[in-house]
Parts: structure tokens; sequence; C-alpha cells
């Protein structure tokens, strides 16, 4: 039984987006309690996450009717094989934390209290149980591979060894490219909250500064113009940066996922691999360049932001990204000096399964990151920021939303 939350969840993003664009909060005059974007995204979730309990209990099952896999029942690999059991109620808790924790910024919606800014906070929210919800999916598809024969079962039904070895180390190979997808689909939704808080960066930062230039003794000073404008190109690098980003990853995880579906990624897995390599660089410059645009804004600005706490927000949203991109490459790296004495697989299932808990501590660190009671959002208003004007001149600094 193969269940294939990437292409799910995939189609469901883009049409929550669609429907977030639509009506957003409201339609007309109707309130959206349970029809509006979040609440659907978290019922989805929770869909999902019943069917990937699922698929954990087909391959525990599976497992113990096949006892003595030698990858997964190592006594040195128990401690992994033990946590990968219980990912499933962690991922119950970081979804039960998100949804409590949106709650609160959804409350303040209905009050018409800066709604552009909570509704985008509750996207940043939601990135845990998104990314550890995709985490899950591929933990799932490893732990059935887990529990394939190995090659002495392939010998003994008639194969020789070295077919069977290789078939299986083919069969792996397009395995692990296979759910590599459930992280582009991750990666998507990561790059989307981190367009999301920059966006949200940009809004503090020009309505904070609108209200120090509101004082006469400020406007006249000559150094706000050289900040207007240095502010004009800093806000129009990022947003290029962050919406770059999250274009590459819809781009890749869309083709991708129709090579594997509808396409030959399975009978030609060496041409899909060439040109997904040339995707992966396209992706490691885009993330690359919106990370270090977002870092120069927090940087430069920090001390204006104030009671924003820049950092900590921006730690919250990029902890997954650094687990994902370097948690791997660290892990490969123990197994080749000899620290980690385990398999190619082994690294798969242990790199998704810590993905998960990493998932709950970023969980965690939004209770305090994205609090719906912050004093800044005083500041805002609720409509998209308008660009920052000179006073007594008709020119005006771009401000992106």
């Amino acid at each position: 039984m193969v269940f294939h939350l990437d292409v799910l969840l995939y189609c469901a993003l883009l049409v929550l987006v669609l429907w977030r664009s639509l009506c957003w909060w409201h339609w007309y005059d109707v309130k959206l309690e349970s029809l509006n974007y979040i609440s659907l995204l978290y019922l989805l979730m929770h869909v999902f996450l019943v069917c990937e309990v699922f698929e954990m209990v087909f391959a525990f099952i599976s497992d113990v009717k096949n006892p003595g896999q030698p990858e997964i029942d190592s006594r040195t690999f128990l401690w992994v094989k033990i946590a990968m059991w219980i990912t499933p109620l962690v991922m119950l808790v970081i979804m039960l934390l998100t949804w409590f924790q949106s709650r609160s910024h959804i409350h303040k919606i209905w009050r018409h209290q800066s709604e552009l800014q909570h509704d985008r906070a509750l996207q940043i929210i939601a990135l845990p149980a998104v990314y550890g919800l995709m985490a899950m999916s591929s933990l799932a598809q490893l732990y059935q591979l887990a529990n394939q024969a190995p090659v002495a079962d392939a010998v003994a039904a008639g194969a020789s060894t070295a077919d069977a070895a290789g078939s299986l180390a083919q069969d792996r190979s397009v395995n692990y490219a296979r759910y590599e997808t459930v992280f582009m689909v991750a990666d998507l939704y990561e790059a989307w909250a981190l367009y999301q808080f920059g966006s949200l960066t940009l809004e503090v930062l020009e309505a904070t500064l609108k209200s120090r230039w509101s004082d006469e003794w400020n406007k006249k000073r000559e150094s706000d113009h050289e900040v207007k404008l240095s502010y004009g190109a800093v806000s129009q690098l990022m947003w290029l940066g962050t919406a770059m980003f999250v274009v590459v990853c819809v781009i890749q995880a869309g083709w991708s996922l129709w090579q594997w579906n509808f396409g030959s990624a399975t009978s030609n897995f060496e041409g899909y691999a060439s040109d997904l390599r040339q995707f992966r660089f396209a992706g490691l410059l885009a993330s690359g360049a919106a990370i270090y645009n977002v870092n120069v804004v927090e940087h430069a600005y920090s001390s204006i932001l104030g009671s924003y706490s820049p950092l900590l927000k921006f730690v919250s949203v990029k902890l997954l990204v650094f687990f994902s991109f370097w948690q791997k490459g660290a892990l490969t790296l123990a197994q080749e000096v000899g620290i980690l004495q385990l398999s190619e697989l082994q690294i798969e299932l242990m790199h998704s399964t810590f993905l998960v808990y990493e998932c709950l501590l970023s969980a965690l660190l939004h209770r305090w990151a994205w609090q719906a009671e912050e004093p800044w959002y005083e500041i805002l208003t609720d409509s998209e920021s308008k660009p920052l004007k000179n006073e007594g001149s008709e020119e005006s600094v771009a401000a992106c939303c």
C-alpha cells in the first residue's frame, strides 16, 4: 500500500492559495469561521496524518511478521526504531500546538485587529505541522522499504547474488529519489513561510519608520532621506529574493511530481536525475539569495524593529531549513569517516525521524516567537502597506507588501 501524500498536499496547497485570494476570511459579508483556508488546511493535515498513521501501522505489522531485517533490527539501531514508533504521537502534539496557537491569531482577525499581519503569522505558525507531516510521510515510505526482502531472500528464490544485490540497490536508489519529492513539497511551504516572514518584517519596519518620521524635527533631518532610499532598495531586493525562492520551489516540486506520476522518471531514472540536478542548483541559488536578503534586513534594522524580535522570528522560520539541508549531510559525513556504522537506508530513516522531533522543537519555539499579543501589532494597519513618501515631495520609495 503506497500513499503519496506529496501529490495530494501539493495540489491542496495550490487550491488553498487560490481560496485565500478569492475570499480570504470572509465571503462577501459572511464570516468563514469553518471554511477559511487555515481551518481547511488543518483539517486536511489531520486527515493526512490519519492516513500516514495507517501507513506506519502497516509497516510495523510487516516488520513484526518478518523479523530479522538486518538494517532495522540491529541492536545499535533499536533506539532510532523506538523513536520512529513514537513519531505519530509527536505529530499529534505538533498539530495541537500549532492549531491552538493559531486560534489566538484567528480571534484577532475576527476582531479586525491587524488582520493582514495575523494572517501572515498564521501561515508561518503552520510550518512545523506541514514540514513534520511530510517528514513522517517519508519515514513511512522508508520503513516499508526497509521491510522488503533482503539480498539473501532473493538468492534463496533463485536469483544470483550479484543480480539480487544490483536489483535491490537500483530499487532503493529509485525509492530514495521518489521519497525526496516529499521534502520538495515541504521546502515549497517553507519558502512560502519565508516569503510571508519577509513581507511581515517589511510591513513592521515601514510602520515603525513612519511613526518615527511623524515628528517634525525628524522630518528635517538630512539622513532621513537616505534611510528612506536605502529602505526602498533593500525591501525590493528582499521581496525579489523570497518571491523567486517560492517560484523555483513551485516549479521544482511540480515538475518532479509530474515526472513520477505521469512522466518517465521510473523508466528513465538517469535522465530524471540529470534534470533534477539543474533544479537543485537553481533552488540552491534562490534559497541562498532569499535567506541572505532576509538576514541583511534583520541585521541592518534590528535596532529599529525593537519589540518585533526579528532574530527570534528568523531563527524560528529557518530552523527547519537548517536541519533539512545540513543534517543529512552531517550524518552521511559521519558515516563515511566511520563515526556512525550505519547503512544508507539507516541514515535516511534517522534523518526523517529526527526531522519530526525537530518540527516539535520548532513548534515550541513558535509559541514564544509568534504570540498574538505583541506590542508591534499596534503600529500596523489592517490594510496592505503603502509606499513611504517624503514630506513635501511627490517622490515615493517603493515598498513591498
